[in-house]
């Protein structure tokens, strides 16, 4: 055999070899198939998971995916050993893999996979490809069911990643489903240590300290409620997802399909739980995607990492990074009423500039109605000189855009207003467009789901973003993949934050590098809150936002609020301008009032809540201020 020959022998060798090792990494099943097995577990404490009652089905690297035949329940195996459970461990728990509302338009029926299937002897499970398959057929009661309906749930095993699923234009029943509950007792924790907590992205995020709760319950609407649904629900989230730390395990749980009509729960009472219900699910797929991690890395701050590499693994988020070519902006918005004319807007835009704000993103709200630019303010002469002298300093300019006017109450007709306005619009050669109320809620129509309108903003907005900067208000996943800033970001929670329940930059890691992003308009907190959420807004990596007015009598008049402005533009250009790109990387409470934000570019910056001085590893860190390391 010539030395050319023996090359491509052992080039084909070492090929099979690497092949063989990739499919190693891959999910194989452990034994040769699953037959359908039947529930039985009537008699049973159907409620809890049993160890010694499951068995391995399949591996995924190094994660191993384990079933209950009994219960028809399933757990997940990491890499250290940690088994986490779809139902809780202790006895006399209330568990279930699943649960359904239905409605027969006069009565709502409560089912659930334990006591409405595997207790009748009517759940059922096998092997699908890279995973289970399993039917619960639901009904109310064992003998004469008024209720009676199969739901089968679908859970896969892939890369480590557990998903599970349900395809519900599949459920076959006259009933009106009201809501669905995907594995709502995944990771139940009964006895908390020191250090566990419950993730909810409540405003900014929440971390539940789960060894100082009470029994508390949290429901948060994924991107707020619905504007044509009657349940009003005071408490929304940006992002559909959520996580749990339990010993020195962690998920993130990401909903991955169907988010549009999630909502995020968490409950903390004998078992502590955390999971996503979907709302009017009617011909959708619904999903949700659970990441594991351990060890040191199990920090909320590696969940929101996990979160974000689902995002732009699913091409939802941008991977593109901050430009830090210039100061930190201040961003302020004005509303086109009373004074705030065109001309009145450029003057209060240039004595801003005289005072020291070099570098300013102006987001200017109504001066789009029914999706035409409002000649109210002044001419087409007076906002192109506005336009042009925030060009000219290098100015940020940001028209609003509210998808939901008079003329667009239909969602379903978004894309052809949506070239309709463009067109309108063109020879005023805007840079950059804010999207307002699709930016915190999504809407639905009798014959277009939330779902839809949600996938349809996403089109739109990239649309909209074609050769122009985007702002989006509040932060929609489907709207901010195309926004270079992130408008009103929240800072606190919607729930009332405690010792136990306290707010975190969950949602600010997610953007940041990503996009930038600005805190909510700091004038419109009281004067004993100015100063913490100011300090909170650098804590969280936020840019200052302001509302301001041209008008003497209006409570956001400018010229009294110049100096808190340039304040805050001095304290974040001198504390955030060359690592405006970067990631945030960790965050935690160090000492009581003390927390630390630590980036990729290896800076720490410490802020002080306290009115005393604050001490920590050899640093000062004057009371209420902030100390940036590098």
């Amino acid at each position: 055999m010539t030395k050319i020959s023996v090359r491509k022998f052992t080039s084909l060798i070492l090929a099979i070899v690497l092949i063989l090792s990739f499919a190693g990494c891959s999910a194989h099943f452990t034994e040769e198939g699953l037959k359908t097995v039947t529930a039985t577990a009537m008699g049973e404490d159907y409620h809890t998971s049993v160890a010694e009652n499951y068995k391995s089905v399949m591996k995924s690297g190094l994660y191993e995916l384990l079933l209950d035949e009994k219960n028809c329940a399933i757990a997940l195996k990491d890499t250290t050993g940690s088994i986490w459970y779809s139902m809780p461990t202790v006895s006399n728990s209330v568990g279930s893999v699943l649960s359904v509302q239905v409605t027969d338009g006069s009565k709502r029926f409560y089912l659930n996979s334990q006591d409405n299937a595997v207790a009748l002897g009517t759940a059922s499970c096998s092997t699908s490809e890279n995973g289970l398959k399993i039917t619960y057929n639901l009904q109310d009661k064992a003998n004469g069911p008024a209720v009676k309906f199969p739901v089968t749930l679908n859970i896969t095993l892939q890369d480590g990643v557990l998903i599970a699923s349900v395809d519900t234009s599949k459920i076959d029943t006259s009933y009106t489903i009201i809501s669905i509950d995907i594995l709502p007792t995944f990771g139940a924790v009964a006895e908390p240590q020191a250090g566990d907590f419950i993730l909810v992205p409540d405003g900014p995020g929440a971390m539940i300290d789960l060894a100082t709760a009470g029994n508390s319950e949290y429901t948060l609407d994924t991107y707020g409620t619905d504007p044509q649904k009657t349940d009003k629900n005071p408490h929304p989230s940006i992002f559909g997802a959520f996580g749990l730390k339990s010993g020195s395990s962690a998920f993130a749980g990401i909903v991955t399909d169907g988010d549009a009509i999630s909502k995020i729960n968490a409950k903390t009472d004998a078992v502590d739980t955390v999971y996503a219900s979907f709302s009017y699910p009617t011909t959708e797929n619904i999903e949700v995607s659970y990441k594991f991690i351990s060890g040191s890395a199990a920090t909320y701050a590696s969940l929101a990492s996990m979160c974000r590499e689902q995002f732009i693994r699913d091409g939802m988020f941008s991977t593109r990074v901050v430009s830090v070519d210039k100061s930190v902006p201040l961003n302020i918005t004005v509303a086109a009423d009373g004074s705030n004319k065109f001309e009145n807007i450029e003057d209060m835009m240039s004595i801003l500039k005289a005072k020291g704000i070099n570098d300013i993103n102006l987001r200017y709200d109504n001066v789009i109605k029914n999706f035409k630019v409002s000649s109210k303010y002044g001419n087409k002469k007076e906002l192109d000189s506005l336009r042009d002298y925030l060009s000219s300093q290098g100015f940020g300019f940001f028209v609003t855009v509210n998808f939901f006017d008079s003329s667009t109450s239909n969602p379903e007709k978004l894309s052809n207003k949506i070239v309709s306005f463009s067109k309108r619009v063109s020879s005023y050669d805007f840079e950059g467009y804010a999207i307002g109320d699709v930016g915190t809620s999504l809407s639905s129509s009798h014959d277009y789901s939330r779902q839809d309108f949600a996938k349809n903003i996403f089109a739109q907005s990239i649309s909209l973003s074609t050769n122009k900067n985007l702002m989006v208000d509040h932060g929609n996943l489907y709207a901010i993949k195309n926004a270079s800033i992130v408008s009103c970001v929240p800072i606190t929670t919607s729930y009332e934050e405690s010792e136990s329940y306290v707010a975190i930059p969950f949602a600010q890691m997610i953007l940041r590098g990503a996009a930038e992003y600005t805190s909510p308009y700091l004038n419109s907190f009281d004067e004993d809150n100015y100063q913490k959420m100011l300090l909170r807004s650098l804590e969280f990596g936020a840019m200052p936002a302001f509302s301001l007015s041209f008008d003497d009598e209006d409570a956001t008049y400018y010229e009294n609020w110049s100096a808190k402005a340039l304040e805050a533009y001095d304290l974040f250009e001198a504390a955030m301008k060359d690592i405006r790109g970067a990631k945030m990387t960790d965050h935690k409470k160090v000492a009581n009032g003390l927390y630390l934000s630590e980036y990729n570019s290896g800076t720490y910056i410490y802020v002080n809540y306290t009115g005393e001085t604050a001490f920590y590893n050899g640093l000062t860190i004057n009371p209420y201020s902030y100390l940036r390391v590098n």
